[in-house]
């Protein structure tokens, strides 16, 4: 890939990323995510594809993911239940929002929160 190339994808990708995390507690759909950007999804699966290896759909996941993670990790965040939080992120299959969790951070969502309940003192609510 030319050099020229691979700094216009860096570009809609850091364009990409930021409104992405802007919006992660929101419904978003990749074709609204293109058009707001300015380019088509075929361009911004491309470019997510160079520069991050992996397309736009699966990024978005992570983020959200790593967003419930941060958010379990709180002391405010863990007072909530699991449900809760999973599902302000866009997570309605919780089983497979489960196994996605533990498959990127090697532990349950429940483990998570109750490790930061007991840090925080708090004590630990139902799921």
């Amino acid at each position: 890939m030319q050099q020229s190339q691979r700094e216009r994808y860096k570009d809609i990708v850091d364009r990409f990323v930021q409104l992405a995390r802007a919006n992660l507690d929101k419904p978003t759909r990749i074709p609204d995510l293109s058009r707001a950007i300015g380019v088509e999804p075929r361009q911004l699966r491309r470019a997510c594809q160079a520069i991050l290896g992996m397309t736009p759909v699966s990024h978005l996941h992570t983020l959200r993911l790593s967003e419930v993670r941060r958010t379990l990790s709180t002391p405010d965040g863990a007072a909530a239940t699991i449900t809760e939080v999973a599902s302000r992120f866009g997570f309605h299959e919780l089983g497979r929002f489960a196994a996605a969790y533990r498959s990127a951070f090697g532990e349950q969502p429940s483990e998570t929160r109750q490790r930061t309940l007991s840090d925080s003192g708090t004590l630990s609510g139902s799921n």
